[in-house]
């Protein structure tokens, strides 16, 4: 079984959406579970819309510190991502300003003999907008994180995946090296708020793309939700003429 994980709160509600849309597109058999921040939670009718489109809805009491930092926060993600998995599913956590849009990379894990894949600087650590590991690997996660001195400022994705890789070594998972202008081939991306050229028909061939990268001024929060949902039209709903609807 493949679980994905996605934790936001009210201020990213409409993202969420998108990503949860997005997410139930590329892998439609996959169970995604909302983790709403009980200190500040999405709105009635943005609960009412990700249920809708899919995901089931819960909330969490951990303190978040911001943007997913400090010994509670790993601990109430790790402990969340272990808690219903068995060994072999593969357990995905995902950003609300990321839009999953190929799930091939997350099903190939499966008999693949890996247990982690992420994108990453190097092959030490690993990128928090979406990463997936294995049942087995977020439950021994969860055992050593529960137990380990963590800084106060411990940043969510790069202590659980040193933690995992720690755990299962290198050769046990997959980095995936983003795009870059030298890397092209890079399937993992993040929307250029300041190109001019930029159009969801660009980004749409990509696996992943974070709309959570920096926005010059004049570009409002309100149009990461429009862009996701955007890439959603453009890479789930082509026509077969090959225009977007």
């Amino acid at each position: 079984m493949i679980r994905i994980y996605l934790f936001t709160y009210g201020g990213d509600a409409d993202e969420a959406i998108a990503c949860v849309r997005c997410a139930k597109a590329a892998i439609p058999e996959s169970v995604i579970t909302v983790v709403d921040d009980e200190a500040v939670p999405a709105p009635p009718e943005a609960r009412r819309a990700l249920v809708a489109y899919g995901a089931r809805y819960r909330q969490s009491i951990f303190e978040r510190n911001g943007n997913l930092n400090g010994p509670e926060c790993v601990r109430g993600i790790i402990s969340t991502l272990a808690r219903d998995a068995a060994d072999d599913d593969i357990v995905v956590k995902i950003d609300s300003d990321t839009a999953l849009l190929n799930g091939a990379w997350i099903r190939d894990m499966a008999g693949s003999g890996i247990h982690w894949c992420a994108s990453g600087a190097d092959s030490r650590q690993f990128y928090g907008l979406c990463y997936a590991m294995t049942g087995l690997a977020a439950k021994r996660a969860a055992a050593v994180l529960m137990q380990a001195e963590l800084p106060p400022n411990a940043p969510e994705d790069l202590t659980i995946g040193r933690t995992v890789i720690d755990l299962f070594g290198v050769g046990k998972g997959k980095i995936i090296p983003p795009w870059t202008p030298q890397n092209r081939a890079g399937r993992w991306s993040a929307w250029n708020w300041f190109s001019v050229a930029v159009t969801p028909e660009k980004y749409a061939g990509f696996d992943v793309v974070t709309v959570g990268s920096p926005r010059p001024p004049h570009i409002s929060k309100a149009d990461r939700a429009r862009v996701m949902n955007a890439l959603f039209r453009y890479r789930f709903h082509k026509k077969e003429d090959g225009s977007s609807c």
